[in-house]
């Protein structure tokens, strides 16, 4: 159906020039009598349709109008008209369609040059539709990059896309003997390729059956798709390999169980056509169409989210004002999920006009249409959209109060589509590659029947107005713990931080690479591992450049490089406030004015072990020690709030025999002496290079002892 182009559905009109006078168009008119005239400009453009009888009338009443152009009369017998490419297929057609908020009245054809061609004949176009087969969907799947196979149990093969075809000709299907789960298998002679099936229980309801007196076959069917993988590595898989492999499984088994809801409608319903009278019959197309459109939007957002994941959807750059998208958005919106307009109430504290975003305007409006779906399929009490600039990204929050997300979801909402909600989580996993796609993020924070917030972050294109909030620092926080982001992330927000959440260690990397940030902050929580976390971490360069804080009471796993340091599992927010503004930030900008303290502080006790560099510590109460030992014996009576360790590196290994030592803070005033404490695991490890730094380190070291 859809191989078919807009040119085979044309009927042809009469055109005018935009110039002519109304008398020499009614002129015209008056020789063929057409129900419409097509105005053209200079260059054969369509701009707008005449209504041939309403012209004569009007002209009749008001001969005054008779020398005006046609193409400067704003008239009711005048309308607008739309063009579109005569090479579209149906199936482009079906998607430029599905962007609009109502059907257009008239719809030109035009070819390449934008010249009109004929307008197109919207009655023959809805009577081929009508007459298609109810499953348009396969159209879809067969435009697919991905290849795809369905069979049955027996290894018959039932149906295959042209992908398949293509790269898999000589692939021998496989009989699956268990009907259970999805397997993977590398093909034979195929080093390229990696085979995946998942299984489809297309079998009758009991309803069904009940009320048929014919038995209706039931089969078991399997459908298969192959992708390529890199170059066969005959040592072990990495972790990182395994978590990949393992989210593509996850989202897959998601999708398949959603597909199989529509289709066995589908397939149920096809064999009650047969036994029911034509007034049933009815009733069942009607739920057909219905079932078969669900898919249909289901494998197109999945269409387009694969290709926006492998970085084949193009995007048609353009400068987007920010208040037209908005409305444009809530069309979308209202269109795809039929929402109803009167609830949209919004709290808005910026004004949306004069922000312009740099991006393709069809893309855009979907990355907040699909938004605005979600946050709008559940009524809350409030709703609201906050702007501002976080380095060089505008920063759109879009918030509501009054529903929330239940915890169980937050792990899955942006990698797996939710039971009963396909399509609107479906939605937001092709928003968020479209986010990536346009060199931006998304993420969110939410708290079960409370509130959630989305943060969206896109290019803009012209400088954005001055009263718009404003923030040079983005954090990345990972973690999984919803109350401890909740928290976090208030923090940040009240110290003009930016932020942006990850619960997967991939998504970790992915968002890294993506953004840049400039600070990292990971606390590991339940099914987040730590050393997952490191392991994705340390592939990427950025590491090396990106302060990374560890919220952990665990050993630092290694592999890490650049400026890491781990602080207690328990530690308050306002703790990392104080990292990030005394010691992680001022060491990425130009040095400032060194503090001066007023004021003595001798509540702080400092133990210096060794005496290899010149220190001066003015203000503190410093104690000094040869050795281990004679540091052991001082502990016990000083407690001291901070170690500086100052012996040679060889002397680090004989630290595990002295516990009490290393529950302090150490300061260490060389980079192996750094490095080779860190390997010890369980010591709070405070690098200073620079003894310029030492006073705000050992203030820094103190504080994260007193919230220990």
């Amino acid at each position: 159906m859809n191989s078919l182009s807009l040119a085979s559905f044309t009927e042809p009109a009469m055109a005018v020039g935009a110039g002519l006078s109304l008398k020499e168009v009614y002129q015209r008119w008056q020789e063929t009598l057409p129900e419409t005239i097509v105005v053209v400009d200079e260059g054969q453009k369509p701009v707008g349709v005449v209504q041939g009888w309403g012209l004569a009338l009007s002209l009749e009443r008001e001969g005054t109008l008779a020398d005006f152009a046609v193409g400067s009369v704003t008239a009711p017998w005048r309308s607008p008209v739309v063009g579109v490419p005569a090479v579209w297929t149906l199936l482009q057609f079906q998607e430029w369609l599905r962007t609009q908020a109502q059907m257009p009245p008239y719809i030109a054809v035009v070819d390449a040059q934008e010249c009109f061609v004929g307008l197109l004949d919207q009655r023959r176009l809805l009577y081929h539709w009508a007459c298609q087969p109810p499953l348009p969907w396969l159209a879809v799947i067969e435009q697919l990059p991905l290849p795809v196979q369905i069979q049955n149990a027996q290894g018959r093969v039932i149906w295959q896309n042209h992908a398949w075809s293509e790269y898999l000709t000589d692939f021998l299907p496989l009989v699956q003997t268990k009907f259970e789960g999805m397997s993977c298998q590398a093909l034979e002679g195929r080093s390229l390729w990696q085979v995946c099936s998942f299984p489809l229980n297309l079998m009758s309801l009991d309803w069904e059956k009940a009320q048929s007196s014919v038995a209706i076959a039931s089969d078991r069917y399997w459908v298969f798709f192959a992708q390529q993988r890199q170059e066969a590595d005959p040592t072990t898989p990495t972790r990182l390999q395994q978590l990949r492999l393992h989210q593509q499984k996850r989202l897959l088994l998601s999708l398949g169980h959603e597909l199989k809801n529509p289709l066995t409608a589908i397939l149920g319903l096809t064999q009650l056509l047969w036994q029911h009278p034509l007034p049933e019959q009815q009733d069942y197309l009607a739920l057909i169409q219905r079932s078969g459109w669900q898919m249909n939007r289901l494998i197109q957002a999945w269409q387009d989210y694969t290709r926006a994941l492998w970085r084949e959807l193009e995007l048609q750059w353009e400068t987007v004002e920010l208040a037209d998208l908005w409305l444009r958005s809530q069309e979308l919106a209202e269109h795809l999920y039929n929402l109803t307009p009167p609830s949209w109430h919004w709290q808005i504290d910026q004004p949306l006009s004069h922000v312009y975003l740099w991006g393709d305007a069809l893309r855009l409006r979907q990355i907040l249409g699909h938004l605005l779906g979600w946050l709008m399929l559940f009524p809350s009490d409030r709703y609201g959209l906050r702007l501002s600039r976080w380095q060089n990204w505008l920063a759109l929050q879009l918030w509501e109060e009054g529903h929330g997300i239940p915890l169980q979801d937050h792990d899955r909402l942006l990698h797996e589509c939710l039971e009963d909600y396909a399509e609107v989580t479906m939605g937001l996993m092709l928003a968020h590659q479209l986010c990536r796609l346009h060199n931006g993020e998304l993420s969110f924070i939410a708290q079960a029947d409370r509130w959630s917030e989305w943060t969206v972050l896109l290019p803009f294109r012209e400088e954005l107005p001055p009263e718009l909030p404003t923030t040079a620092q983005l954090i990345l926080l990972i973690s999984n713990d919803a109350t401890w982001i909740m928290h976090t992330t208030a923090a940040l927000r009240d110290s003009h931080y930016g932020y942006m959440v990850a619960r997967h260690p991939l998504e970790a990397l992915d968002k890294l690479e993506q953004l840049q940030p400039t600070a990292i902050i990971v606390r590991p929580a339940s099914s987040l591992i730590l050393a997952d976390v490191v392991e994705s971490l340390a592939t990427s360069p950025f590491t090396a450049t990106v302060p990374l804080i560890i919220l952990s009471d665990e050993a630092t796993p290694l592999g890490l490089t650049g400026f890491v340091q781990r602080l207690p599992l328990s530690s308050h927010p306002s703790l990392l406030i104080d990292v990030l503004d005394r010691w992680c930030f001022p060491r990425l900008t130009s040095p400032a004015a060194k503090p001066t303290f007023e004021h003595p502080l001798l509540n702080q006790t400092v133990l210096r072990l060794g005496l290899l560099h010149e220190i001066s510590l003015p203000h503190l109460r410093l104690l000094e020690a040869e050795d281990l030992e004679q540091a052991d014996l001082l502990v016990d009576i000083w407690q001291p709030d901070v170690l500086i360790w100052d012996l040679p590196a060889a002397e680090v290994p004989h630290l595990e025999n002295h516990p009490k030592l290393r529950k302090l803070p150490v300061i260490t005033l060389a980079e192996d002496s750094s490095r080779a404490i860190h390997q010890l695991g369980d010591v709070m490890v405070f690098p200073c290079l620079n003894l310029e730094d030492l006073m705000d380190v050992v203030l820094l070291a103190a504080t994260v002892k007193t919230q220990s």
